[in-house]
């Protein structure tokens, strides 16, 4: 199941393209190390490369070993998977009718190709040593941040796209360019180095981590640790999307509008279990991602970091960041090829079961407008009207305290010599005010923000 072609990368990125085959659409997405490699040293890398393929190799058919017996020992391998499927609010029925042959993979085109549009973050390696560090890769201790980047990657889709989008890689035609442009747009603020476009980049994560966790580089982060380093870094670089997180279940609404709304990814961190994920939190966990404001969940299965965007039955879809692949090379925005970026894609879904999660995980809901938070509000309240146990209810007020990274460089800029001897800004940020400190200067003048919207029954919570 694993290849390492070229040939076979380059078919991946064809699912971004609303004319992908059927065929292309199906394509599995090998852990592959192919990207910009330094020219010298040539035999270096490929040692480092043919090292890589091993170790994806070996993680792939881990994966694939783990699942088959997970589904025997659960006896879901000879079932008939459930014909409903939901993919970030948007559902499909992959219900094969009688005389009709099945599809390669498992999943009809349509559901392959909105796969595969996903942002799929994974472990790098070869990027400019992280500052402060030694680390040229966070293979083994990046899992979490990449499955933090992947569902910022998605609200980021979300804000400049929504949900119905494509483009073609060599259209001319003005729409199309302008959909890639924006594309390689979102994608660079996650590539690898200090370049001030890579706003959510892995050396920014791991440095504001050191500051906000006490984690030295190279140590392992949490779900909660992560949403508040993307917070903090959308807040720094005055993001064009905000960032709220959340760890009691409680959105205060005063704090998300402040003065004026600003498109806002919610981040609702949240224990759900001891060892295992309560059964009684099922539930909201497939609604969550019914909901069409719904950005992804990153959670995992214990000591491994996931990325779930969807689910069948008792089962969840998932991005795996556990393979590593070389940094892509920065350049202009219009010289990245549909092969440079193919790693940033798969169109390979996997499912893992609803028993088998890490309790621990954090929600992302992306809301573009006031209207859309009222909306979600109304949905998460209609849902435990209906009985289901949901871990966020909202409050028209601020927060008692609230925090959040200062705005100004003098407050804590660190700079460290990158590869190439360039100074690159690293974040470090104040320290979390101590109980008492003021924050109102933050806040806007009212204290209250009411949102009342009515929400009648709807079909969604009935498919539960």
């Amino acid at each position: 199941m694993t290849q390492a072609s070229d040939s076979r990368d380059s078919e991946l990125a064809a699912s971004l393209s609303p004319e992908a085959s059927a065929a292309e659409g199906s394509s599995t997405c090998p852990p592959s190390a192919d990207a910009q490699l330094p020219k010298a040293n040539e035999g270096t890398a490929d040692l480092a490369v043919l090292r890589t393929q091993v170790v994806n190799a070996l993680r792939d058919w881990y994966v694939m070993a783990l699942d088959s017996i997970a589904s025997l020992l659960d006896g879901r391998f000879l079932q008939q998977p459930p014909k409903d499927l939901w993919l970030l609010g948007r559902h499909y029925d992959i219900e094969v009718q009688p005389g009709e042959q099945g599809w390669a993979g498992g999943y009809p085109p349509d559901v392959i190709d909105d796969f595969g549009r996903l942002i799929w973050c994974t472990y790098r390696s070869q990027y400019p040593a992280i500052a402060q560090s030694d680390f040229t890769t966070d293979a083994g201790w990046g899992c979490m941040l990449r499955a933090g980047q992947t569902l910022m990657a998605q609200a980021l889709q979300l804000h400049h796209f929504g949900r119905d989008w494509g483009f073609s890689w060599d259209s001319a035609l003005d729409e199309h360019v302008r959909r890639r442009q924006l594309y390689v747009g979102i994608v660079e603020q996650f590539l690898d180095d200090y370049t001030p476009s890579s706003t959510f980049s892995i050396q920014r994560m791991a440095a504001m981590g050191r500051q906000f966790e006490g984690k030295d580089i190279g140590e392992w982060f949490g779900p909660y640790g992560t949403a508040r380093i993307l917070r903090g870094l959308a807040h720094q670089a005055s993001h064009e999307v905000s960032v709220y997180t959340t760890t009691d279940g409680v959105v205060y609404l005063a704090d998300v509008c402040e003065a004026e709304f600003k498109p806002t990814l919610i981040l609702v961190a949240s224990m759900l279990g001891i060892d295992r994920v309560n059964p009684v939190y099922y539930p909201f966990i497939q609604a969550s991602l019914m909901l069409p404001q719904s950005a992804g969940i990153a959670g995992g299965r214990p000591s491994s970091a996931l990325y779930f965007a969807g689910f069948q039955g008792d089962e969840l879809l998932y991005l795996d960041p556990h393979y590593t692949r070389p940094a892509v090379a920065r350049r202009e925005n219009s010289s990245y090829s549909q092969a440079d970026l193919a790693t940033y894609s798969c169109a390979n879904p996997r499912r893992i079961a609803l028993s088998r999660l890490d309790p621990c995980m954090v929600f992302g809901y992306y809301c573009a407008t006031l209207e859309s938070l009222v909306d979600l509000r109304s949905r998460v309240e209609l849902l435990a009207d209906d009985g289901v146990k949901v871990i966020m209810t909202f409050d028209n007020g601020h927060a008692p305290e609230m925090a959040l990274p200062s705005e100004t460089p003098a407050s804590g800029v660190d700079t460290a010599n990158t590869e190439d001897g360039q100074q690159a800004l690293v974040t470090r940020l104040p320290e979390t005010p101590s109980s008492g400190t003021s924050t109102s200067s933050s806040r806007s003048t009212s204290g209250e923000i009411v949102l009342e919207a009515d929400c009648s029954e709807e079909e969604w919570v009935t498919e539960l």
